[in-house]
């Protein structure tokens, strides 16, 4: 089981079981770079995506086709009735927003808003992006606090977009894939970025537990496979 880097950090600085799990995760960032194009996935695009949502732009680093492609991951989990889609990291709310309006289902957005890539600012921004969606319900807890105490549906699809460095993604894959039913989706961000090369080491380590529904640029996408639920 992979550790929670976030309750690693309620430990201080000096701490000697954190000062030794820093020191890996910098080793593992370090592999990472090295290794970044041995770590590439296979690209994937769908045809005859949706059309995409007219939103702005300007507030996600998610793209128009990406968007598409997390639709199209949505409707290929419509049939998995009585269950929850999760996001994990919505900053300011323009995909929370846009998966919401697309399915009836309960969308879980998990986002603590403590720095880290969503602060204040930002909250207000999701708050006004996802006003009056009656099944929009945000849980304002770090991902491994939300799972450690998940009270909600199965989930059929989760959409991953938080810390970008290996040890969170990881710890994030193997937390929520577990948490997923037969035939559930998972989507990961920023999976093709240098600067991210963590995050594309945790999700090319992934790929033998699923199926690859897509990958557009930036964008790895599972189907997952032996769910316990």
């Amino acid at each position: 089981m992979k550790k929670d880097p976030f309750f690693i950090k309620k430990y201080p600085k000096w701490y000697p079981p954190r000062l030794v799990f820093t020191l890996q995760a910098r080793l593992l960032e370090k592999e990472a770079k090295l290794n970044f194009q041995k770590y590439t996935l296979p690209k994937k695009i769908i045809p005859n995506l949706p059309q995409a949502p007219d939103v702005d732009y300007s507030n996600t680093s998610v793209t128009p086709i990406q968007m598409q492609h997390l639709l199209a991951a949505l409707s290929a989990t419509e049939h998995l009735k009585d269950t929850v889609v999760v996001e994990v990291g919505s900053y300011r709310g323009v995909t929370t927003q846009v998966i919401a309006k697309a399915t009836s289902r309960r969308v879980i957005a998990v986002d603590p808003y403590i720095g880290y890539g969503g602060w204040e600012e930002d909250y207000r921004f999701f708050s006004k992006n996802t006003d009056g969606l009656s099944n929009v319900t945000h849980e304002r807890k770090t991902s491994g606090e939300a799972a450690r105490t998940w009270n909600y549906n199965p989930v059929s699809l989760v959409f991953i977009d938080a810390l970008h460095d290996y040890v969170n993604t990881a710890f994030d894959i193997e937390t929520w894939s577990s948490l997923l039913i037969k035939g559930g989706i998972l989507a990961m961000h920023d999976t093709d970025q240098e600067c991210f090369a963590g995050t594309r080491k945790a999700v090319f380590e992934f790929k033998n537990l699923g199926n690859q529904f897509a990958h557009p640029n930036n964008l790895t996408i599972f189907s997952v496979r032996g769910s316990k639920h």
